[in-house]
């Protein structure tokens, strides 16, 4: 009997492992947002790769994209999987500047309407770099949490979030999102993300920078 029943229990668990499932405990809400604030703080410098794709119901795309952060100041490359067109944006407390092809250079205090009139489609990217690092914002966005106390959705500005998917990354040992998608209607656009660059500030000698693999695309 009990080797029949064996059977079952492990293909769950190699299915678990394929699907790239972590089980953690239960725990309080936002119970990991400390560990991932004290991350960033020793690590001002990050950038992450990933995908954005993009679907109206009717029509879509898919986007590359690069994110690069030093403090306060962002630089986003964005790129057409097809069709060879790009973007760079730079950010920061002062505003935004977008810059690629058929725009020439754009300016203002909205990153968000820059990306559109820039890609023509709404991507809200203004607080984006907080999102993907699974942290909520702004103050005052509407939050829930999973079981285990990881932010599950995010609601701000006609914006609904779900936050899909979280691994613990190799080589950084902080919890983070792999998916994030943001959905408003009848807009969405859905971030899986690949890859991750860390600095840390005020190491001593050469600065070393941390390489923490996810899945792949």
């Amino acid at each position: 009997m009990m080797h029949r029943r064996a059977g079952p229990v492990l293909a769950a668990c190699l299915a678990l492992i394929a699907a790239g499932c972590a089980l953690r405990e239960p725990r309080p809400e936002g119970a990991w947002l400390a560990e991932r604030e004290a991350w960033f703080d020793a690590h001002q410098k990050w950038s992450v790769r990933g995908r954005l794709g993009l679907s109206d119901g009717d029509r879509g795309g898919s986007l590359a994209m690069t994110w690069q952060a030093d403090g306060t100041e962002h630089v986003v490359l964005l790129r057409t999987i097809a069709g060879g067109r790009q973007w760079r944006l730079e950010m920061g407390p002062s505003g935004a500047v977008l810059t690629g092809s058929e725009i020439g250079r754009l300016a203002g205090p909205d990153p968000d309407l820059l990306v559109e009139q820039a890609v023509g489609w709404p991507i809200p990217v203004r607080w984006m770099s907080q999102w993907l690092r699974g942290l909520p914002a702004p103050s005052g966005a509407a939050t829930g949490y999973a079981d285990d106390g990881v932010l599950q959705t995010l609601g701000w500005g006609g914006w609904q979030l779900e936050f899909d998917r979280w691994r613990r990354l190799d080589g950084a040992g902080v919890l983070l999102p792999v998916r994030v998608t943001a959905e408003n209607p009848p807009y969405r656009v859905r971030a899986a993300l690949s890859r991750w660059n860390f600095e840390r500030d005020g190491a001593p000698g050469s600065p070393k920078l941390t390489n923490a693999a996810v899945e792949s695309l």
